[in-house]
């Protein structure tokens, strides 16, 4: 190819683009946080600030896109959301193609998304599982991606993506999509009890916290994936988030000792991994296929060589298929993956 090529992942809210180079290695990476549901102008200024920052025109690459945007409620369906995602993107980027796969249709790319809107919803997950299915050594495996918000959880066998469904609604109920990331999702999900100081404590059904939260009291999230506001909208640092940890349980910082509410922590940390095994043991048991192993994307994928253990798979981070001249590149490119997916396809595919 003659040009480079920047895979676009067009979310609720964030926007993360990877650019690879003529010869498909990472050369730049961005994440930029995006409140999509807060209107389509923010996701114009996103694609033009990494443009910018990259000193980039937009001809000056080939685009490919995927999206899961069009769920947030400032449209009224998803596929009035496809559609207008699909035009502000036309608007920024003429050439982009979007990614769209389904149970009667072939993975491929697409210019127009009218008529089609379903093939192009929410496929992010599979272009992550078949840019992976493609590159990996295993027969079979077992793809998790622990993002913001959600986690996708999907097995490949055969070089192929077995899906567990195709809309959010079925995988939701399939346990391939599992919604809680390791920064969004409120804590409150994970109630209505947690079992802290040896008592099932009752969880507020309130939005005091958020997952960051815990993982900032853990020293485990990087905070450049920490981009989301916090829930009472005072800072991110760990004394703010043990006050917002300790409202989920009616208490406030002042009553306990630090090492108290980093147990609690700990409490959330291990009821978001237990449900998130209990997802991932569904998924494989529907499939009826043994994985040879994990392979781990995504910002919380700090929690994944934990449950790899726990369900005794081999362990290997998406960073060993993704080719680029230094590790902390592949790092945050990893965290980004339906991005470098779609752009390593449209590569391979043309």
């Amino acid at each position: 190819m003659s040009k480079s090529v920047i895979g676009w992942d067009i979310g609720g809210a964030h926007v993360k683009a990877i650019r690879l180079n003529a010869e498909g290695r990472i050369v730049q990476v961005s994440q930029q946080a995006c409140a999509l549901w807060k209107g389509l102008d923010l996701l114009e200024v996103s694609v033009q600030t990494i443009l910018q920052s990259w000193l980039l025109t937009p001809d000056a690459c080939s685009h490919a896109v995927t999206m899961t945007g069009e769920l947030v409620d400032l449209f009224e369906n998803r596929a009035q959301g496809v559609r207008e995602i699909a035009e502000m993107v036309k608007k920024l980027l003429p050439d982009a193609m979007f990614y769209m796969a389904g149970v009667n249709q072939p993975a491929s790319f697409t210019q127009h998304v009218y008529g089609i809107e379903s093939s192009v919803a929410s496929m992010n997950w599979h272009a992550s599982a078949q840019c992976l299915a493609e590159t990996s050594d295993f027969s079979t495996m077992l793809i998790v991606d622990i993002g913001s918000t959600t986690s996708d959880i999907t097995v490949c066998h055969a070089k192929q993506v077995i899906p567990n469904g195709w809309t959010d609604a079925e995988r939701m109920a399939s346990h391939g999509l599992f919604y809680a990331g390791v920064v969004r999702t409120p804590l409150m999900a994970f109630g209505p009890y947690i079992e802290w100081h040896q008592q099932a404590r009752h969880i507020a059904a309130e939005y005091f916290a958020t997952t960051a939260d815990v993982y900032r009291v853990l020293a485990e999230l990087h905070p450049d994936y920490d981009l989301a506001d916090t829930a009472d909208g005072n800072d991110r640092s760990a004394t703010a988030s043990m006050r917002r940890l300790a409202r989920m349980v009616g208490h406030d910082l002042e009553d306990a000792e630090t090492g108290d509410w980093h147990s609690l922590a700990q409490a959330f940390k291990q009821q978001q991994i237990s449900r998130l095994l209990h997802a991932i043991q569904s998924c494989i048991q529907v499939t009826d296929l043994q994985p040879q192993g994990l392979t781990g994307l995504g910002a919380g994928s700090f929690l994944l060589p934990d449950i790899a253990r726990r369900l005794n798979l081999t362990y290997t981070p998406a960073t060993t298929w993704m080719p680029a001249d230094n590790s902390t590149l592949k790092d945050h490119a990893q965290v980004c993956f339906p991005a470098y997916a779609v752009a390593r396809l449209w590569q391979a595919w043309h």
